[in-house]
């Protein structure tokens, strides 16, 4: 027998005198380890390939199938072989308490309701977060709502939120917004159940109104934001008629090119708005911004479109052009009174790269040609425990991702307040700790989590109109 195989026999050896908390593990017929749980399924396989043995942990979910945990390795040092067992052996752990949230989703008989809860569970699966979600009846719901974490009111049936409330004292019930329901976006309305679960949430309607004495109360401003929903292009707009919000409302579009802002002029028009009633149009874009021209990376190049020129020639009306980070952490600074230095920090998931918008001392940060808060690949050079493409789709690889940021701006313009929107991170106080883990607690800046990155950037947007119309 060579080394490797002697080492192979040794590691065996070692695997069979393991004891695994809440999962089975035997010898199976190919030489390896099954490993049988209830809430998942693995395998220790062990391969001769050129002269050397390739050793496979792989851990499955038994709900679905998908992959938990799984990594091949040349069998060369036998502790380090012990260590990434051990590695296999915590995720499943990990996974063998987790507690999965079942959510009731409801409407008037179940049926419109049925297909926005699979897209609530095909999100939640792909973000690897433990809810389950499952549609039925306004009448079963208060029947049988008090087995569930939480339940969900379809807007057709936010009427009788306080008949539920009171049918199921202790169980949060949420009315879904009809402009989440109505575009079936599912990843909004998870975000709302988690940070309800989590005690999170932030009322957009406390942030506007404590905006509201912030305005010119003479001044009609337009306000668009460009988001993307689930890879797909959206316009959120917001009118503001002397001090009142007087409209809003979402675009959604297959696309995004001109004719999708000449969509909007359409909408509002038919809303009773015509582009040229308005004292100034603001529109927030996820690029950069360089003096009303927009700025976008491609294959390596920058292309640049004249997009302030072409809009105020098509509506006939003054149009700023803002970053939409930077309109979101104006949005957060309007929205609250103790704290004068603010950054809105925005990390998709599954996105490297990040965004983030600055406001010192009540100010704004722009940056040298716009470029201010535009992150791009500085998070590949973090030093992370995986990947940082891995890291962008965990949740404990999020945290790390976002406290590198916080470290830096911790260091350098040391805000009082950092706010995060990221679906993969509603609590706080986790990431608060992995924090500490490198920064003195005087050093850590509050911290809080936000959902509601479109009101943020329309709050914010409507501010800087009125505040460049007072300048001017």
């Amino acid at each position: 027998m060579d080394g490797q195989g002697r080492l192979a026999q040794q590691y065996r050896s070692w695997i069979a005198q393991q004891q695994l908390e809440g999962c089975t593990l035997e010898e199976n017929d190919s030489g390896g380890f099954t490993l049988s749980g209830d809430l998942v399924q693995g395998w220790v396989g062990f391969y001769d390939i050129d002269d050397s043995c390739i050793v496979e942990l792989r851990l499955e979910r038994t709900l679905d199938g998908e992959p938990a945990f799984f990594l091949h390795f040349e069998l060369e040092d036998l502790e380090r072989a012990k260590e990434l067992f051990g590695e296999m052996a915590a995720v499943l752990h990990q996974m063998s308490h987790r507690e999965v949230r079942h959510v009731l989703l409801c409407c008037t008989v179940g049926m419109t309701t049925t297909y926005f809860s699979m897209k609530l569970n095909e999100v939640a699966q792909a973000l690897g977060v433990d809810y389950d979600f499952t549609a039925k009846s306004i009448e079963v719901a208060k029947q049988e709502g008090s087995n569930f974490a939480a339940v969900l009111l379809a807007p057709q049936v936010g009427h009788q939120r306080k008949a539920v409330v009171e049918a199921l004292p202790g169980t949060p019930v949420l009315e879904i917004p009809g402009k989440v329901f109505g575009a079936y976006d599912a990843t909004a309305a998870l975000r709302l159940v988690m940070e309800a679960l989590s005690g999170s949430r932030v009322s957009s309607e406390r942030v506007e109104l404590r905006s509201v004495r912030t305005y010119d109360t003479t001044k009609r401003v337009l306000a668009v934001s460009y988001v993307h929903r689930e890879d797909e292009p959206t316009l959120a707009y917001r009118v503001l008629d002397r001090g009142t919000v007087a409209l809003s409302g979402l675009l959604i579009r297959r696309s995004f090119d001109i004719r999708t802002l000449e969509d909007l002029a359409s909408t509002l028009r038919v809303e009773g708005w015509r582009m040229e009633d308005f004292d100034a149009i603001g529109v927030a874009v996820p690029s950069i911004v360089d003096d009303g021209v927009v700025i976008e990376e491609r294959d390596g190049e920058e292309l640049r479109f004249e997009l302030r020129e072409r809009l105020e020639q098509m509506w006939n009306n003054t149009v700023y052009l803002d970053f939409s980070a930077t309109a979101a952490a104006v949005g957060c600074y309007v929205s609250q009174d103790a704290y004068e230095n603010v950054v809105f920090h925005a990390q998709a998931v599954g996105r490297v790269e990040a965004e983030e918008g600055y406001v010192v001392s009540g100010v704004p940060v722009i940056g040298r040609h716009g470029r201010s808060g535009h992150l791009g690949n500085v998070a590949r050079g973090f030093a992370l425990s995986m990947p940082v493409e891995d890291a962008a789709w965990r949740v404990t690889g999020m945290r790390e991702l976002v406290a590198r940021h916080v470290e830096t701006l911790a260091c350098t313009i040391a805000p009082d307040v950092v706010y995060v929107w990221c679906d993969l991170l509603p609590d706080m106080d986790e990431l608060r700790d992995e924090l500490l883990k490198t920064l003195h607690a005087d050093a850590v800046p509050e911290l809080v989590a936000i959902s509601d990155y479109d009101e943020h950037v329309l709050l914010g947007e409507l501010s800087l109109c009125l505040r460049r119309i007072a300048k001017a």
